[in-house]
């Protein structure tokens, strides 16, 4: 269709003009053969009604293809709108004739099929793009299935231990693969930290996996060291809720059969446990029980040191942390479990045990904060 023909139907905007846009949409229509079944007949009849200049509109459009007269046609259009303007300002309305009321039926028949067709377009373009999306989401999804593919062949995820893509058969996916079945051995351990591969789940899992194993060991064989070990290990696990019951069960642990260095051992475990849950008197209780046992032991005097503190005697638990370094506790260590209980205490205590220890001398950085 001629390009000015086409531009004619921009000057009649449906919302202000909705008499002239729509005969010049069925105008249109029946030049161009459009979908809409408009007969020769019926816009002759509807320019009829109309008027003189929608009927010579009619005219040139019938003629567009034996003289280009589409200049004709758009000056026409432009002065049709010049007064339909003037009729909308004066009287309210863009067409001014005694067959309004038919043309305004006709008119809206048309655009009632207008509305249908346009309702249709607008499905079957939905249609298309919501088959264009799914064609586009299967290949996406085909390609990440290939993808997925091709990094299984090469590669291995350990999300449990919130680590991905090892090498497949390299020293680290062997080992981190035992781990997700069950226990590695120490070595195997300490090589994952060394290698940067080793973080909290990890460390959990080693631990957690090996208490198990002992733990399987001591009901099956019956060996109290087991006992001691698994213990040992679910806290290490930061688990010991998961061994509670365990100490309940076997306490006060008369199967060690008067070897006091395994009761020594049960207890001191044991009542860290308590102290891991913050039973501060259970925790006091039984290490109380474990010196008495070795009293050359140091273990025992740190969790009775750690006890009293945590439970508000400051002074009292650090002569027991004095007596553990006399014992052979390391200065080093002394330090670093005095960090870790000051961080459990309660404000009040955290103050008294600042108090005490600046008093004493002591000028650690992290009691300054």
């Amino acid at each position: 269709m001629n390009t000015i023909v086409k531009k004619s139907k921009t000057l009649f905007p449906k919302s202000n003009f909705p008499i002239h846009h729509t005969f010049i949409e069925v105008l249109f229509r029946y030049y161009s053969t459009d979908a809409t079944d408009v007969s020769s007949s019926d816009i002759g009849k509807l320019s009829l009604l109309m008027g003189k200049e929608f009927i010579s509109l009619l005219y040139l459009v019938e003629h567009l293809d034996e003289n280009d007269n589409s200049n004709e046609f758009f000056g026409l259009c432009l002065k049709m709108k010049v007064n339909a303007k003037k009729l909308k300002s004066t009287n309210g309305v863009e067409l001014l004739t005694e067959t309004l009321p038919e043309i305004t039926k006709a008119i809206n028949s048309y655009l009632k099929v207008f509305e249908q067709e346009d309702l249709a377009l607008q499905l079957e373009s939905e249609r298309l793009n919501a088959l264009k999306k799914e064609e586009l989401a299967s290949r996406v999804k085909e390609t990440f299935r290939l993808q997925e593919i091709q990094y299984s062949k090469q590669f291995c995820d350990f999300p449990e231990f919130g680590i991905n893509k090892i090498k497949k058969g390299t020293h680290a996916a062997k080992i981190l693969k035992r781990l997700q079945s069950g226990v590695i051995v120490e070595q195997d351990f300490i090589w994952l930290d060394e290698k940067g591969f080793n973080n909290e789940d990890v460390t959990q899992a080693f631990y957690i996996n090996r208490a198990k194993s002992h733990l399987t060991q001591w009901k099956e064989s019956n060996k109290p060291w087991s006992l001691v070990n698994a213990i040992a290990d679910y806290r290490k696990g930061k688990s010991s809720q998961e061994v509670l019951g365990v100490v309940k069960s076997n306490y006060p642990f008369k199967f060690s059969k008067g070897n006091k260095k395994l009761n020594s051992a049960l207890l001191t475990t044991s009542g860290g446990v308590y102290r891991d849950l913050n039973q501060y008197e259970d925790s006091l209780k039984l290490g109380s029980e474990a010196n008495l046992l070795t009293p050359s032991d140091f273990r025992p005097c740190t969790l009775i040191g750690a006890s009293n503190i945590l439970l508000g005697n400051v002074s009292e638990g650090y002569e027991w942390y004095q007596k553990a370094i006399e014992r052979g506790f390391k200065p080093d260590s002394y330090d670093n479990e005095l960090r870790s209980v000051y961080m459990r205490c309660s404000k009040q205590i955290q103050k008294d045990l600042k108090s005490d220890l600046l008093g004493k001398g002591y000028n650690y950085s992290w009691l300054k904060n």
